[in-house]
């Protein structure tokens, strides 16, 4: 199997498909692996750190697309490269198709491609290894972004996290029960603020409680509890979670208006179209905005910021999947392998999930490859 990986740079996205590690893996596996010139750059791998481990280094884009037959992307794929996709070519990365253009869906279709979701593939406890280890670092950045922007000089309240004698700590305030949630709560707990969680499942409130020794509030996130604890809010942490759907608006705008003045907003789940009214995509070069007199820090590939973490952490979870899937082809890993199955948003031209066949009002197929 050939397997390619593009040089996404110009989207700002500092992670790359695989790593050099990732790339001597498979070719001694018997695969060729195409890598586009200065993809692993802003991950702190050369061109000769890969060629090195056996990859072929091309120059172009196009070439990538052309020569392989399964491609890895990070950040989802934009229209200019959505035009370079082969005909029956396999995509296998982040796509978030629940807030993609429909003419993007419809190109993909039109090509008859397949597409793997990293971001929807589930293993048999129902847990989501490439979003799950993402969740883990995003959430470990949030004490770090918070302690940054709600400093004077950064446009926020002038407060630190942990408080000192005679001053209490900052309240950190995270909607959801996610990974992402989980590893927020944390690292806001590591920095001595005062951390509540609201989630919707007893189950995962408990098991909050648990891992966190007791040391979290939790609370039911009903409309009554998030419009009070919004108001209180130093930080403010959208970690809601919905696989290959888009986030619940869980915050609106009127209960944005409440907060203090300079306090900080992170929407994690802004990948999916964030969980808050007021949140609206940035970018790592521009990341934050003030709206309602609130710091809105809302960056679809956050964990790009710490680049070379987050691409160890994909690249040793998609070798396993590409060696299975160059070992026994498309149809039979899909048969053998339940996780990649569920994966599945296109298959050989056909919408495989119901739910974002009717978002865009074009027909889904029943998928019956699957074992």
């Amino acid at each position: 199997m050939n397997i390619g990986v593009i040089n996404e740079s110009q989207k700002i996205e500092n992670r790359a498909g695989l790593t050099p590690s990732g790339v001597s893996f498979v070719v001694e596996r018997g695969h060729t692996v195409y890598v586009q010139a200065g993809a692993g750059l802003r991950a702190g791998y050369s061109n000769e750190d890969y060629a090195n481990q056996g990859a072929k280094v091309v120059f172009t884009k196009e070439e990538v697309f052309g020569r392989s037959d399964i491609v890895l992307n990070i950040s989802p794929l934009n229209e200019e490269e959505s035009r370079l996709v082969k005909e029956e070519q396999i995509l296998f990365g982040f796509h978030h198709l629940a807030v993609a253009k429909k003419s993007i869906v419809e190109e993909f279709l039109r090509k008859k491609v397949t597409m793997i979701g990293y971001e929807i593939v589930m293993d048999e406890h129902d847990g989501l290894p490439f979003l799950e280890s993402m969740g883990e670092v995003a959430g470990q950045l949030c004490s770090n972004i918070a302690g940054h922007y709600l400093q004077t000089q950064n446009g926020g309240l002038g407060t630190i996290l942990g408080g000192v004698v005679s001053v209490p700590p900052a309240t950190a305030f995270i909607v959801g029960t996610s990974v992402l949630a989980k590893s927020a709560a944390k690292a806001m707990l590591n920095a001595g603020a005062h951390t509540i969680v609201a989630g919707l499942h007893m189950d995962r409130m408990h098991e909050l409680e648990g891992l966190l020794a007791g040391k979290i509030v939790t609370i039911m996130a009903s409309k009554y509890n998030l419009a009070r604890l919004t108001r209180i809010a130093d930080v403010l942490i959208g970690a809601v979670l919905r696989p290959g759907e888009r986030a619940p608006i869980m915050i609106s705008r009127d209960m944005v208006k409440t907060m203090k003045k300079g306090a900080v907003i992170i929407d994690l789940a802004i990948d999916q179209g964030g969980c808050i009214e007021t949140s609206r995509p940035c970018t790592l070069d521009h990341p934050v905005y003030t709206e309602e007199g609130v710091l809105h820090y809302c960056v679809p590939n956050l964990t790009a910021s710490v680049s070379r973490t987050s691409t160890k952490v994909l690249s040793n979870h998609a070798i396993y999947y590409l060696t299975l899937l160059g070992e026994q082809g498309l149809d039979k890993a899909l048969k053998m392998n339940e996780p990649l199955c569920r994966g599945l948003y296109i298959y050989r031209g056909g919408l495989v999930r119901q739910n974002i066949a009717e978002r865009f009002g074009l027909p889904s197929q029943k998928l019956e490859v699957c074992g």
